[in-house]
């Protein structure tokens, strides 16, 4: 193996290792639909109640009627510092931002780098491509 294919196989490793997250914002209208959401313990989410306060927290326990958690680093406009335990009641919820690990966007951006990598290693390293008929 040439010294210069190292680098770019190490890059496509590291690619397809590193986790993926996804995003869902909604603004839920009832209870039922923040159940649907499907947060479980450990989801960092952020809220905004309806009277417009602000939070991030990392979700501790998941109950009947209301979210139990902690406060994470605040974003813009968020006055609790972070380490402050919360509860937010379901009808409170005006706007909600669900953040989670997604093994799907691992697999779909590794495919993408490892093509890319690939691509480029051949290019300029000068190995030759041979398609099959």
């Amino acid at each position: 193996m040439r010294l210069g294919l190292v680098t770019p196989i190490l890059l496509a490793i590291l690619a397809c290792a590193t986790p993926g997250c996804t995003t869902v914002a909604t603004a839920p209208d009832d209870a039922r639909e923040t159940r649907e959401l499907k947060i479980r313990a450990g989801d960092e989410i952020r809220i905004v109640t309806t009277n417009r306060d602000r939070l991030s927290l990392k979700v501790e326990r998941v109950l009947d009627d209301r979210f139990v958690g902690v406060t994470v680093e605040p974003a813009a406009k968020e006055k609790r510092a972070a380490g402050t335990p919360v509860e937010v009641p379901y009808p409170e919820i005006a706007m909600i931002e669900v953040t989670r690990f997604d093994p799907g966007a691992v697999a779909g951006v590794g495919s993408a780098v490892v093509f890319t990598v690939a691509l480029g290693v051949f290019v300029l390293t000068g190995v030759p491509v041979v398609i099959p008929p």
